[in-house]
């Protein structure tokens, strides 16, 4: 039976920066790796609030990136 191993966990934020000429919304990502494995999704979010007020933008939207090892 197959198990998994968590790697690493890795925090994304993204952003609509204006429109290209297509019409097109411009997504810019901000990615923070090396998050602890013991983080809560309330201390992540907090985390990603805080960081959004800093960035320039409109937010669209914050995710959790897990890597995980497979061993047989």
């Amino acid at each position: 039976m197959a198990s998994e191993f968590h790697v690493k966990k890795t925090l994304s934020l993204a952003f609509q920066d204006g429109i290209n000429a297509d019409g097109d919304p411009i997504i810019k990502r901000y990615s923070y790796s090396n998050i602890k494995k013991t983080a809560t999704p309330d201390a992540l979010l907090a985390t990603a609030q805080a960081i959004a007020g800093l960035c320039k933008g409109t937010q669209r939207g914050f995710t959790t990136i897990d890597n995980n090892d497979l061993l047989p």
